[in-house]
Formats: structure tokens, C-alpha cells, sequence
């Protein structure tokens, strides 16, 4: 039995439209069946007045011809009723879809170095503000990832915990400036902690951290090497990227305009790299190390890594359906409304 109900309730899809009982609508084959019986019988219809003499009906006021279509109007009426009524036990149903997006997680912190060697003039118009540019590249680009921000020069902190607000986080980025941090200098162990310290406790298909830096650790509680194997025991990926060019580049003076940063001798600062221990870093946690020259460089480092990093996204439809039927109905009473003024006004028997 249970089978038998199942099979009359099966519903009919079309579009966003449903019709949860499709079997009440086999009853529209009879239609045809009406509409023929009624034709023969007009066609086989013996019409007769009722009146001895037409001169009767001459008199009537407001009567000029006979308007034959017009005595069909009842008929029509009705059959739309019947329509209307077998769509309305037909339950009819219309669907509003919408589409749940599920990654399989990858959570990042994005690592930017704000000491005052990002200054440097090798990239355009400096090394901050060309990497602070492809960060928001990146970010608009991974909008289904949650992705944090974490900067470092002598101090490290967190701008920006794990999100998927894309926008406030680009706006984070935009906004960061150097000496935002009131102690320089170049914390790479304490950034990466406090980057793994952010990470939440709940499994994720994959954690990363992509730090940028250009210079060499020389400040914090953490060096990088602790730092990477804490990160590398919590399940966290880095990626570490070394910018600047190979030349010996001096570094301006953010308190002086136009004038660059001198030892107390008065020798020109240059920025120093570590890529060893970069490497070191990107080594321990299975991750890799990068080293760019110019801002197509970089560009091109975080677009590789987004596709080391590719994921599956997961989508599942749920359609939510509004109910029809009552409209259907009025309809089918205004019909039948229709269907009794026209026998009053087009189909009326004379006395």
C-alpha cells in the first residue's frame, strides 16, 4: 500500500515549477472526450422556436442578430474550470533553488614583513607597497579559502584573524603601513607563532602560511627554526618568499625623506637576506622557498602557490517550494463565476 501511495505522489519537475501529484492530471485526457460529444451534439441538435410567429420576436427591444460563438461561451467556461480544478489536486508547486558552496577548507595566513627595510626602491614604488598590491591580488583571487593577516617587524601581531570577508581584508592590507609596529627590526620566529597560534583547533583539509620577508631574523623570542618545527607539529605548510634584488640596495630613511638609513659611522644600510634560513624554514614544514627579483616575480610566486594549493569545492542544491494551489483555485471560482453570467447574458432560454 505504502508503495501504491508513494508511486501517486511521485511529483513532476518542470523547471522551478512542481507538480506534487502528477496522476490527477491523466483526468485532463477527458477534455478532448467533452469537447467532442458536445460538438455532436450540435451538430445533431433539432432547433426550434418556441414562439407561433417571429413577428414576436421582432418586438423584443436590443435584439438585432444572432450571434452564434456567443452560445459556446458556457461550455469554454466550464472546461477551464475543470482544468483548473485538476491543477489545483494536482498540487502545483514553485521552487526557489539556492546553492550551498562547502570547500574543503584550506586555511592561510598571509606573513608580511613591515620593517624598514621594505622601503627599499627595487620595486615600484617599494617593496611594501608592490607586496601589499599582490596581496590583494591574492586575496580577490581566493575568495572561497579563509585567509588571516599577520605582520612583523621587531614585534609580530596579528592584523586579521582567519575570514572569508575578502573585502575587510583587503582592506587591512591597503592600510598597513610601515612603522605601524613602533619597534623595527626583523621577528621572522615570532611571526610564524603567532601565525600557528591563530590556526583554530578544527581538522582542515590543509594550513599554510606564505611569509614575505626581505631581510635576515634578528629580533624576538622565537628563531625561525623553532618556529617551524612548532608550526610543522600543529599540520601548518610555509611557504617563505625572499624579495629584493640581488644587488646591495639601501634603505630610506622613513623619518627623512629623500635621505637613506646610516650606521653610526655613517655608511649607507643595505638590506641583507637570509635565504638560508628561508629555506630552512620552507624545508621543515614541507613547503618551499621562493626568491623574487622584481613585482612580476612575486606576482608569479603567489600564483604558483594557489595552484600547489588547489582544492575540490563542493556544491549541493536545496529548492524550497511555495505553494500554488489556492491561487489555482480562485482562478477556477472566477471561471465558474464567468461561466454563470454568460448563460445569463449570451445563453439565456427565452420564456
Amino acid at each position: 500500500m505504502d508503495i501504491f501511495i508513494d508511486w501517486l505522489n511521485r511529483a513532476f519537475v518542470l523547471g522551478q515549477l512542481r507538480l506534487y501529484y502528477w496522476l490527477p492530471g491523466v483526468l485532463l485526457l477527458a477534455i478532448p472526450a467533452i469537447i467532442a460529444i458536445y460538438i455532436n451534439f450540435q451538430k445533431n441538435r433539432k432547433w426550434r422556436i418556441r414562439y407561433p410567429v417571429t413577428s414576436t420576436l421582432a418586438r423584443i427591444p436590443g435584439v438585432r442578430k444572432i450571434r452564434r460563438p456567443s452560445r459556446h461561451m458556457a461550455l469554454i467556461f466550464r472546461i477551464l474550470v475543470i482544468m483548473l480544478v485538476i491543477l489545483a489536486a494536482m498540487r502545483p508547486q514553485m521552487g526557489k533553488t539556492r546553492e550551498k558552496i562547502t570547500t574543503e577548507g584550506i586555511d592561510i595566513f598571509l606573513i608580511l614583513d613591515i620593517s624598514s627595510s621594505m622601503l627599499a626602491e627595487d620595486f615600484s614604488p617599494n617593496r611594501a607597497e608592490a607586496a601589499k598590491e599582490v596581496l590583494g591580488d591574492f586575496v580577490s583571487q581566493n575568495r572561497n579559502d579563509r585567509i588571516g593577516f599577520v605582520v612583523f617587524a621587531g614585534l609580530a601581531f596579528t592584523q586579521c584573524p582567519l575570514t572569508t570577508d575578502t573585502a575587510i581584508l583587503e582592506e587591512f592590507i591597503s592600510q598597513i603601513k610601515i612603522g605601524d609596529i613602533g619597534k623595527d627590526g626583523t621577528a621572522i620566529g615570532d611571526a610564524i607563532v603567532t601565525a600557528a597560534a591563530r590556526f583554530p583547533d578544527q581538522d582542515v583539509e590543509s594550513r599554510l602560511m606564505i611569509l614575505l620577508t626581505d631581510g635576515e631574523h634578528n629580533s624576538g623570542e622565537f628563531d625561525p627554526e623553532t618556529a617551524a618545527r612548532i608550526a610543522n607539529r600543529t599540520g601548518v605548510r610555509i611557504y617563505t618568499i625572499g624579495v629584493g634584488s640581488r644587488e646591495p640596495t639601501p634603505i630610506p630613511d622613513p623619518t627623512n625623506p629623500g635621505n637613506y638609513l646610516k650606521d653610526y659611522f655613517g655608511r649607507l644600510v643595505y638590506t641583507q637576506l637570509d635565504e638560508d634560513s628561508l629555506r630552512d624554514i620552507a624545508h621543515i614544514t614541507g613547503g618551499k622557498y621562493y626568491r623574487a627579483e622584481d613585482e612580476n616575480a612575486l606576482r608569479e610566486i603567489y600564483d604558483e602557490i594557489a595552484l600547489l594549493e588547489t582544492h575540490e569545492i563542493e556544491s549541493q542544491r536545496f529548492t524550497t517550494y511555495a505553494e500554488l494551489f489556492q491561487f489555482v483555485l480562485v482562478a477556477a471560482l472566477v471561471m465558474l463565476l464567468f461561466e454563470l453570467i454568460s448563460r445569463q447574458v449570451w445563453g439565456r432560454a427565452l420564456p
